[in-house]
């Protein structure tokens, strides 16, 4: 329940189920969903749980959690990746550790259009290199801007 994939006959603008049958509502979400199902990847909406750290998605059996960010400031996104990465890692203690992976934290940008590309990358490059210095960051990380993937690790 709750799972999208290439096949799966999803039409434009059809609403989208979690894995526990409640609507979608997280557009962030939804747009990383939306290209990764383009790419023809299996895509489950993560059911959200009252005070449960959780990743957003499962990308093929990876946890991503979406952090849609318009901030320009560097301790702010290492804020956000802190505690995404605390979300992916939310449903470890559920399966034997061998078996735990890393995860992905895909910073979705919302910044406005009178921000430059080469701005946005600085501070939020800024923000990944604070935060991995200070070990927060246990998985890969992804920049989307305006169409475009920057891996930072």
């Amino acid at each position: 329940m709750g799972g999208y994939g290439a096949s799966s006959g999803k039409l434009k603008d059809k609403c989208y189920y979690d894995t526990g049958g409640h609507k979608v509502k997280d557009k962030n979400a939804i747009a990383v969903a939306e290209q990764y199902i383009a790419e023809g990847k299996y895509v489950a909406f993560l059911q959200e749980k009252k005070n449960q750290r959780r990743a957003d998605l499962s990308v093929d059996g990876q946890h991503v959690e979406v952090k849609g960010l318009e901030t320009m400031n560097p301790d702010n996104v290492e804020g956000k990746l802190k505690h995404a990465f605390e979300q992916i890692h939310g449903d470890d203690s559920r399966y034997p550790a061998d078996t735990h992976r890393g995860g992905k934290v895909v910073i979705l940008s919302k910044h406005d259009s009178s921000i430059s590309e080469e701005s946005i990358y600085e501070v939020m490059k800024q923000g990944f290199l604070s935060a991995e210095r200070k070990g927060y960051v246990t998985g890969k990380l992804e920049l989307w801007i305006r169409g475009k993937i920057y891996k930072l690790n």
